[in-house]
């Protein structure tokens, strides 16, 4: 029988969009040449580096400005290179919600990591004590809500000098993810874990993203009613010394991290003590996020965020007036949380841009329909069209090498995901 490895296999270079200029060329080849070099590939999806450093210095900025912490969520762009640039600014440490995005994070060296998620795993259990008994300088925080989870976590073989997990228990709200559901949960858990061996509760975290609203404004409400409660059940472990007194408390995904950050003050959780793990401000995008962050809800001391997402699809075909057809689908760009928009085209060789209104009604694998007012400037068959995207976790993912390009086009770096 023919094994799979007996098959031709085609060069690792050869990657989407970038393929043909990657597959005999030594990469660095490709800094400081035009993202429209006749040698590309479309479509492609290209990271602006401007906004992201502007997005990086406005959000380091406004956590300076609170008082708090942030270790920014790296799901959302499964890239070292962009992490690093976020500790070079200031933050704690990376976030990750898996195992594997761990295991990513600390290979590139990263010392502070925040697993947003139930530790249950036995060889990711083991791999973790592994490094925290490696390097003394290493941190590592996990999550548990349930009494089932804290005794995977146990060590009944801990000595003393044995570095033990630090855990953070999770509170949840009913209908949510994972999470204590209630302060007699948590405080349950917590009796629980002063009782569990090779651990130590290093303080609370939660998601306020589920809470839900029929409009952004009530949401926001329902986040700052939460954390107010949360810190206020927090203050009431501290004063039966379930918790550490000053205790980490960790809140905060991409959209209301003002509400959560404002609740939790409120609830009498001193600023120095918070925790954000907010991700998508990073790369922000053109709908979801546009649509919901603090500056778009009237708060105007938040981080004025851009969008650095743009995906480049070339137009195959115009069968009837008003209707383009784009080589862009399912393939290439999320759809979960609202159609990516159109932004304008241009020609193959970059040049002549000019506005073009169309909207996209549907997506399949490898097209996207877009209708436009066939009275206007069209674009012509061969002609790039640029989109922005709505909620980057799930556009980013479905590309492994990405250019990282200035104003004008121009490829300054290429960022690696390591989502598989």
């Amino acid at each position: 029988m023919t094994t799979q490895s007996e098959y031709p296999q085609p060069p690792l270079s050869l990657t989407k969009g970038l393929g043909p200029a990657l597959e005999h060329d030594d990469p660095a080849r490709l800094i400081g040449s035009s993202l429209f070099a006749a040698d590309r590939d479309f479509p492609q999806l290209t990271l602006n580096g401007p906004a992201i450093a502007h997005n990086i210095e406005a959000m380091m900025g406004y956590v300076r400005d609170r008082g708090v912490s942030i270790a920014p969520h790296g799901k959302t762009a499964m890239s070292p290179q962009l992490a690093q640039q976020q500790l070079d600014a200031g933050a704690w440490g990376i976030t990750a919600a898996t195992p594997f995005q761990l295991r990513v994070y600390r290979a590139a060296g990263m010392p502070r990591l925040l697993l947003a998620n139930q530790l249950v795993e036995p060889g990711a259990i083991a791999w973790i004590r592994g490094e925290l008994a490696a390097d003394p300088d290493f941190e590592c925080l996990v999550y548990a809500d349930s009494t089932a989870g804290l005794d995977l976590l146990a060590d009944p073989a801990a000595a003393d000098g044995d570095r033990p997990l630090s855990v953070l228990l999770e509170a949840g709200n009913p209908g949510g993810r994972t999470g204590a559901r209630d302060e007699a949960a948590l405080r349950a858990l917590a009796e629980h874990a002063a009782r569990t061996p090779g651990i130590r509760v290093v303080g609370i975290a939660t998601y306020e993203g589920t809470l839900g609203g029929d409009t952004p404004e009530e949401s926001a409400a329902r986040v700052v009613a939460f954390a107010e409660h949360l810190g206020e059940i927090v203050g009431r472990l501290e004063e039966a010394q379930l918790v550490p007194a000053d205790c980490t408390v960790s809140i905060g995904g991409s959209a209301y991290f003002d509400a959560a950050v404002d609740g939790l003050i409120s609830g009498g959780i001193a600023a120095h003590r918070i925790l954000l793990r907010s991700g998508a401000y990073l790369t922000h995008d053109d709908g979801f996020y546009s649509r919901l962050t603090p500056l778009a809800r009237g708060n105007a001391a938040a981080p004025a965020l851009r969008p650095a997402i743009t995906v480049w699809a070339p137009v195959l075909s115009i069968p009837e007036p008003g209707l383009a057809i784009v080589l862009c689908g399912r393939r290439d760009v999320g759809f979960d949380q609202g159609m990516p928009v159109v932004h304008g085209s241009r020609r193959r060789d970059g040049s002549d841009p000019r506005p073009f209104s169309g909207t996209i009604t549907q997506l399949a694998d490898q097209h996207a329909f877009i209708q436009f007012d066939p009275s206007g400037d069209a674009p012509r068959v061969g002609d790039l069209v640029e989109l922005g995207i709505s909620h980057p976790c799930t556009t980013l993912d479905r590309w492994g090498l990405i250019p990282l390009v200035d104003d004008e086009a121009r490829i300054v770096d290429l960022i690696r995901m390591h989502f598989a």
